[in-house]
């Protein structure tokens, strides 16, 4: 009698032990109740898909805040002019590098920045312009390729409102497309971030066809915009602190340096 009931016993511990591992993995495997959507738009090597999987500095930087405030990431792919739109409409939650605009602050908050985006003019390799400065560059006639809605700086809009220069601007939906108008000779040179105009270069073996130039055109600072309408101040407090924690660790700069 003594052995049944020993056997009973054993058996009865090994099915709790199933049902709590079982829940154990249960909790492991579910998804989180919170999932922001980023909007994201191929500039390598900050956002870009490689194997099915969206990654890039800006991508993992922000994966590791969303997980700082549990939360989930699903990705929606637009060019830079549709996503703004989408987050002021609050059909997506958050934007990566961002620069900072009276005009967005109307739909958008902004994290504290977390990098430094600057412009580089690249050009032809056979173009023989040595000058610093885009308005010489322009004086030349040459055609610019830009990105619709970037935010070039002061000195730039000047140019592109500028009556001898407005029409040399050629706009195109990506600072990757702008680097082939290049080689069809579409456009003469580019404006593009340097970390982006070099991995572009690197990855499509453009390295005779195309340079950066001596115009550089000053640094500014870069942060997240997050949707006012879909992203309340409780969730915007925590995204905003778990940010200024990763700059204030300089981990920020841990993810760049794997690109």
């Amino acid at each position: 009698m003594s052995k049944i009931l020993t056997i009973a016993a054993i058996f009865l511990l090994t099915a709790c032990g199933g049902d709590e591992a079982e829940q154990q993995q249960q909790q492991t495997t579910a998804k989180r109740d919170c999932n922001l959507k980023m909007g994201w738009e191929s500039r390598a090597p900050y956002q870009f898909e490689r194997n099915g999987e969206i990654t890039g500095i800006d991508v993992k930087i922000f994966k590791q805040v969303a997980n700082a405030v549990n939360c989930d990431v699903s990705f929606v792919e637009k060019s830079w002019t549709e996503l703004l739109t989408a987050l002021e409409k609050g059909d997506i939650d958050v934007l990566a590098g961002a620069t900072i605009t009276p005009d967005r602050k109307a739909y958008a908050n902004f994290s504290t920045p977390y990098r430094d985006e600057s412009f580089t003019l690249f050009i032809r390799a056979s173009n023989s312009y040595n000058g610093n400065t885009l308005s010489g560059f322009l004086s030349r006639n040459q055609k610019v390729g830009i990105t619709s809605d970037y935010f070039y700086g002061k000195e730039t809009y000047e140019l592109m409102n500028h009556p001898q220069y407005s029409n040399l601007f050629v706009d195109s939906n990506s600072g990757e497309q702008s680097f082939f108008n290049i080689l069809y000779s579409e456009i003469d040179g580019v404006l593009a971030d340097p970390v982006e105009g070099h991995y572009i270069i690197k990855r499509k073996r453009l390295h005779d066809k195309i340079k950066a130039s001596n115009v550089h055109i000053p640094s500014d600072s870069v942060a997240f915009m997050f949707s006012k309408k879909s992203i309340k101040d409780k969730q915007l407090d925590d995204l905003q602190a778990a940010i200024r924690n990763m700059v204030a660790k300089d981990t920020i700069k841990t993810v760049i340096a794997q690109f």
